[in-house]
């Protein structure tokens, strides 16, 4: 790490605005933070304002200046959400499993998605005070623009993870509209804000990527440069297997999200969350740099596995290297 990028880490304080919105209650406590039990998850920062500690502090972020194109795609997102969804058939297909869910991956990426994955819905991964009564959650991925991306937290970058944000609410809202006119019913979610499903879980199940160490998912083809979003159904489907190609053990070895990040909120050691071990970004840390910067995802260009070209080539060497019980790459070479 160079002596400017400690310069840059040390100088950097919270605004007395930020401080002042900050709740009393730690964000990593919240989250389960070195707690053995496993638990539901609890609503942290992007659900309904009022019923949150950081609710205060969600509001000063959102009345902030934004860049004029992420003002439009945030418009675009909330404006899916206010369409009246298609009527449910009162006739099915009699599709088998296998039958529905080719055809419901075909729907998904037809309709915006780059990829798509199925898992089985399981109750941990629905945020506590939340419900999710369905059998199965089809996970959607939308790429981002590396060249749009690769300034964050600047402008650019802030206005291509909404319009990607967009894009993915679009793209579930048309599917469980197609999954309604087929005769299912259907629960969408596209982001920025939270829903009813913490979606890294499902989507890791779904086989769409393995989890980074900088807290998001890196997926074989996309790197970290992609969002997620989802719809939930009862249409019988096959779920998929996850994906284990090597992130994770290349990301023990790697350290350039954790040296580039302004407020050392990136762990070099996975830690204990409600009940799991695994790779954890300090929230309270975080998101002081988050909220004053309007947005931040410096984490995300700068992973090895976000560059262009990059991920599939990673994910054979790492597949080959973890095969010969070899260790992990020099994340530079």
């Amino acid at each position: 790490m160079t002596s400017k990028r400690r310069r840059e880490k040390a100088a950097f304080v919270s605004s007395p605005e930020v401080l002042a919105h900050l709740p009393e209650v730690s964000g990593n406590a919240i989250n389960g933070f070195g707690e053995s039990d496993v638990s539901r998850p609890k609503p942290v920062m992007w659900h309904d304002p009022e019923i949150l500690p950081h609710g205060e502090l969600q509001k000063w972020f959102r009345v902030q200046r934004k860049p004029p194109a992420s003002v439009e795609y945030r418009r675009q997102s909330i404006a899916y959400t206010r369409e009246t969804p298609p009527d449910i058939a009162p006739q099915r297909p009699g599709w088998s499993a296998t039958e529905w869910t080719a055809r419901v991956k075909e729907a998904a990426l037809s309709r915006g998605a780059d990829l798509v994955g199925i898992a089985r819905m399981n109750r941990d991964w629905v945020f506590e005070g939340f419900e999710a009564d369905y059998r199965w959650i089809v996970v959607l991925v939308v790429a981002m623009d590396y060249d749009n991306l690769a300034g964050a937290p600047d402008d650019a970058s802030d206005a291509e993870v909404m319009r990607q944000y967009c894009r993915g609410t679009g793209a579930a809202y048309k599917l469980a509209g197609w999954m309604r006119e087929h005769g299912w019913d259907a629960k969408p979610h596209g982001g920025p804000e939270a829903g009813p499903v913490l979606m890294i879980p499902p989507a890791i199940e779904a086989g769409l990527g393995e989890l980074g160490k900088h807290g998001s998912m890196i997926n074989r083809e996309f790197g970290a440069s992609f969002r997620l979003a989802c719809v939930m159904t009862d249409i019988p489907l096959i779920a998929d297997r996850p994906d284990l190609f090597g992130a994770d053990e290349f990301c023990t070895g790697c350290r350039l999200c954790t040296d580039a990040c302004p407020v050392d909120a990136i762990h070099t050691e996975k830690q204990l969350v409600r009940g799991e071990t695994k790779w954890y970004v300090d929230f309270d840390q975080c998101i002081r740099y988050f909220v004053e910067h309007q947005g931040c995802a410096l984490c995300l260009p700068i992973c090895p596995w976000s560059r262009p070209g990059v991920a599939p080539r990673l994910a054979e060497k790492m597949t080959r290297r973890i095969a010969r019980g070899g260790e992990t790459l020099d994340p530079a070479g």
